[in-house]
């Protein structure tokens, strides 16, 4: 319930938790409480994100996705209440102060440098790769090769990753590029897709209703939980467990190391692989089309 005090309308985290519906939304940055109903639609990192956070207190993460620019805007989404009971948990003094002193180490400053080390790298394995397959004929050539592109998928990786977060090109043309290459064209990851999850994973980072990077269900569970079927808050979508599926195609209920694991899913889609080729005997409706046509 709001009420005033000396001339400003407050309301507590109960009331704010209460506006978590479409075209109710409601969020608050450093006790101030503002209504982003329909500045969702105008977000320019989609609106997944904030649907994850309404009715909560986002100080912290707006001001780590956010530059100083985007303060301004505020002033319009603004509803005129504020928290009354808010109070900075120690979780958040710490990360604020830890935030502090990288800003002062200079962490969080562009090193064109080391990114030009790491694309040269790259390009040099890659010619390295070509050169490897079409001028040898040797299969220790071809071995080394096939060692050397997946050096470069993985340094590849790192770029897009870094590329994806913040800008460490000399400026934001020359970033963008580099999503591109490492992302889209290197390591086949659309890097559009990957910011998506990734920033969502970062606002909710490791949480079974909002990580969309936890949500593997029908390939596998990383949690007990998903046993039983749970609502995700980033697909917007219920993700049902099948344990008739499992039996079906023999999928075992039971934890396993990382080795083990991908093991088992390379051996379970190389083999339903090669049951969608065999054109003699074809297993059309096998596990991975069972999967994506009745679970999506």
């Amino acid at each position: 319930m709001a009420e005033e005090t000396e001339k400003k309308k407050y309301i507590t985290h109960d009331d704010l938790r209460n506006h978590n519906k479409p075209g109710d939304l409601w969020i608050a940055i450093q006790g101030k409480v503002y209504d982003v109903s329909d500045w969702i639609k105008s977000h320019p990192g989609g609106d997944t994100i904030i649907l994850n956070l309404v009715g909560q207190d986002v100080t912290d993460a707006f001001t780590a996705f956010h530059p100083g620019t985007a303060w301004h805007r505020l002033d319009g989404l603004f509803t005129g209440y504020h928290i009354g009971d808010y109070r900075i948990s120690e979780v958040s003094r710490d990360y604020r102060r830890m935030a502090t002193e990288f800003r002062k180490l200079g962490l969080f400053e562009s090193k064109g440098h080391n990114t030009l080390y790491t694309l040269s790298f790259i390009a040099a394995m890659f010619a390295g790769v070509l050169y490897g397959v079409l001028a040898c004929d040797s299969i220790v050539a071809h071995q080394i090769a096939a060692a050397l592109l997946g050096l470069l998928w993985i340094q590849s990786a790192y770029i897009g990753h870094d590329s994806g977060h913040y800008v460490i090109m000399s400026n934001k043309k020359y970033n963008r590029i580099a999503q591109l290459v490492a992302g889209n064209c290197l390591t086949g990851i659309s890097i559009a897709w990957w910011k998506w999850t990734h920033n969502a994973h970062h606002l909710a980072c490791n949480s079974l209703d909002y990580d969309p990077d936890l949500q593997h269900i029908p390939v596998f569970a990383v949690s007990t939980k998903f046993f039983n079927s749970m609502t995700s808050r980033f697909y917007d979508r219920k993700l049902t467990f099948d344990p008739e599926l499992c039996k079906k195609h023999k999928l075992p209920y039971r934890s396993m190391s990382w080795w083990e694991a991908n093991k088992l899913t390379v051996r379970t889609l190389k083999k339903a692989a090669y049951q969608a080729r065999d054109k003699a005997n074809p297993v059309v409706k096998n596990l991975v089309w069972e999967a994506l046509n009745t679970h999506g």
